[in-house]
């Protein structure tokens, strides 16, 4: 029970139309597949509490603060003035990690994080997240970053599920969900899949 960090029983979001129930235990890559429009961020809003469920349950067994949640806008999360100080936040004070996590997004220290790319924010959070946090949110991470940066993140997602952290992420594009071992795939109604 202590490799379970999220337990979700029949939970229904404002749209869906059929309850979900999955587990999301450490090491998991899981990925909530399906079309634009399907509701696959609404299921991942109402997963983090930003959105109120119509019923079910949703129980955490982690800190909150070993938890990091990266929106299909990551501009909402910043809030400070230079990239070095969000990404200080980001890394826990840790300065070295900090310079080391804005070298590795292409970033200069002085400047302000508004002014970074959208793959340079995304990939500010998610990589800082990778390394800091235990359970990883992700709304569609693939999305605005090249072809080099997808290789990328797709190796340090791995790469953190292999060392205990739990991943759960949306895709749209059948190529950004080959990482993941567990899926739930959102048409008409959630449905879960399990690939072996």
């Amino acid at each position: 029970m202590e490799d379970i960090l999220l337990y979700v029983k029949n939970l229904d979001t404002i749209i869906s139309r059929e309850s979900v129930t999955f587990t999301a235990e450490k090491g998991d890559i899981i990925c909530i597949f399906g079309l634009n429009g399907s509701g696959k961020s609404v299921l991942l809003k109402t997963l983090c509490g930003i959105l109120d469920k119509k019923s079910g349950t949703i129980s955490y067994n982690i800190d909150k603060n070993m938890t990091g949640v990266c929106l299909q806008f990551p501009e909402h999360l910043i809030f400070k003035e230079t990239a070095l100080d969000e990404a200080l936040i980001i890394m826990n004070n840790n300065k070295d990690k900090a310079k080391s996590l804005l070298n590795e997004i292409n970033a200069e220290a002085s400047m302000s994080p508004f002014y970074l790319s959208d793959g340079q924010k995304r990939l500010l959070f998610i990589y800082g997240y990778l390394e800091t946090k235990d359970l990883i949110i992700l709304d569609e991470p693939f999305v605005s970053l090249d072809d080099n940066s997808k290789i990328k993140v797709a190796a340090k997602i791995k790469d953190a599920a292999s060392s205990g952290k739990c991943i759960i992420y949306t895709a749209n594009r059948q190529a950004d969900k080959e990482i993941a071992g567990k899926f739930i795939y959102i048409k008409e109604k959630y449905e879960q899949f399990r690939l072996f």
